[in-house]
């Protein structure tokens, strides 16, 4: 794709301003409302429904109602012991009812939001009841069971009413869920359920970069937890450094898979592989960076590796599905190779080659990569006119820099020589940049 395309995917993170603005334009002259509508139309947008400005609103309201659930849940707990059981039971199972009668009420007036915000509040009476009435008659012992059902109950109201908000409070719940599970040692089976769940809500419902996160997050942490039970000789969880190679090898084919989505049709994929590739991108320099000191590599020398077959084996399978992304996208194909090449090489060499002693050979190659995508991205940046690629390539050399004069890589001669080879670059970049800027008639 040409630099215009790739602008283009990241103007339409800001395109929810996009539709106000242009009401300011109209009312100045400056293009007229069949260009408005053409505009917001290229971009996935409706420029006749304006609501937008009542998001904040929604937002209010919503924390409203949250913080009115609290407080009935801690006026009802302050006089827990002092109300007979019976009535216990029947006033839980009575407010939870009338908020869901109400929400019902108004759902069938046509003032949905309205009913999605009282649906909200019911959830949580929902579950407070779940734990209060656990608690009146001993029921279970295992409480992170009362999370998994208080999460469950919420999702058929989640998705048969395609909301957004009961299908985020589903899944945070069911994220809670998770981590306490896995806490005690139970592997929380069950959790694909929820991935599966959001999965539709995105397929189905509005664009929401929340929920699209959330499941990414999602399918990363039951991916590492998976791992880590398996790698456990007994019931449980061993968390070791395969998890840190395993979350490097996740980087590639989320990363094709963001280049993959963005050359869709649809503008909310595209929407959501920007958000993706940026992110990904982030994390792979941060990783990086972490890598270019000796201690992590030192660390990982050191480690006692349980099935180190596993994670090869998963790691050319990651590599793989990262290159078949991004064949598929025609995008950045080689540096795609390159790195799962590199990162498959170095996988061999920390398990069957590499020793203690050989700490600063990692540390040094680890730095040449981290140059090589500062440069990467410059070029790229260059190539499509992407200031963003740009200037993180050029804050990626010279935080480098920086962190090579805090901890030298060899000498101060080693030193001075990288710190010129730093300048060279970015003068080189400096000057290319103000080139490619002048044949296209960019001005400055």
């Amino acid at each position: 794709m040409g630099s215009q395309g790739n602008t283009m995917r990241l103007i339409r993170l800001l395109k929810k301003d996009l539709a106000q603005e242009m009401t300011t334009w109209i009312d100045e002259g400056i293009i007229s409302k069949e260009q408005a509508e053409d505009i917001c139309t290229h971009y996935g947008i409706d420029f006749n429904d304006q609501s937008s400005p009542f998001y904040g609103y929604s937002v209010l309201v919503t924390l409203a109602y949250l913080f009115l659930g609290l407080a009935v849940i801690t006026l009802i707990s302050a006089n827990w012991e002092e109300i007979p059981r019976f009535l216990r039971m029947s006033g839980l199972i009575a407010i939870t009812l009338g908020v869901h009668i109400w929400g019902l009420k108004n759902y069938h007036s046509g003032n949905r939001n309205a009913a999605v915000a009282w649906f909200f509040l019911g959830s949580i009476f929902y579950g407070a009841s779940l734990m209060l009435i656990a608690q009146i008659y001993h029921i279970g012992e295992h409480f992170p069971d009362g999370i998994f059902w208080w999460a469950l109950g919420v999702l058929p109201l989640a998705l048969l009413l395609n909301s957004t908000l009961l299908m985020i409070l589903t899944f945070a719940l069911g994220f809670i869920w998770f981590f306490v599970e896995s806490s005690l040692n139970f592997y929380p089976t069950l959790f694909p359920l929820f991935l599966l769940a959001l999965l539709l809500q995105l397929i189905r419902g509005k664009q929401s970069y929340t929920l699209f996160i959330g499941l990414i997050m999602g399918v990363v942490f039951w991916a590492e937890y998976t791992l880590a039970w398996y790698l456990n000789d007994t019931p449980g969880f061993y968390f070791g450094s395969e998890h840190l190679l395993f979350a490097i090898g996740l980087f590639l084919p989320l990363h094709g898979f963001a280049k993959w989505l963005v050359i869709r049709k649809n503008n909310s994929l595209i929407d959501y592989g920007t958000v993706l590739g940026v992110w990904t991108l982030r994390f792979g320099i941060v990783l990086f960076f972490v890598l270019s000191f000796e201690g992590p590599w030192r660390a990982l020398l050191k480690s006692d590796w349980r099935m180190p077959g596993l994670i090869m084996g998963l790691a050319l399978f990651f590599s793989i599905i990262g290159v078949v992304f991004s064949y598929a996208a025609r995008q950045q194909i080689i540096s795609t190779v390159f790195f799962g090449v590199v990162y498959l090489v170095s996988l061999a060499a920390l398990f069957w080659v590499g020793d203690e002693n050989d700490s600063l050979v990692f540390q040094f190659i680890g730095n040449i990569i981290l140059l090589a995508m500062g440069i990467w991205l410059i070029i790229q940046g260059i190539k499509a006119n992407l200031s963003h690629y740009f200037f993180l390539g050029v804050v990626t050399i010279l935080l480098t820099g920086l962190l090579r004069y805090i901890d030298f890589v060899g000498d101060y001669m080693g030193a001075t020589v990288l710190f010129t080879v730093f300048a060279a670059i970015l003068l080189f970049a400096a000057r290319y940049w103000k080139s490619q800027h002048v044949k296209s008639g960019g001005g400055k």
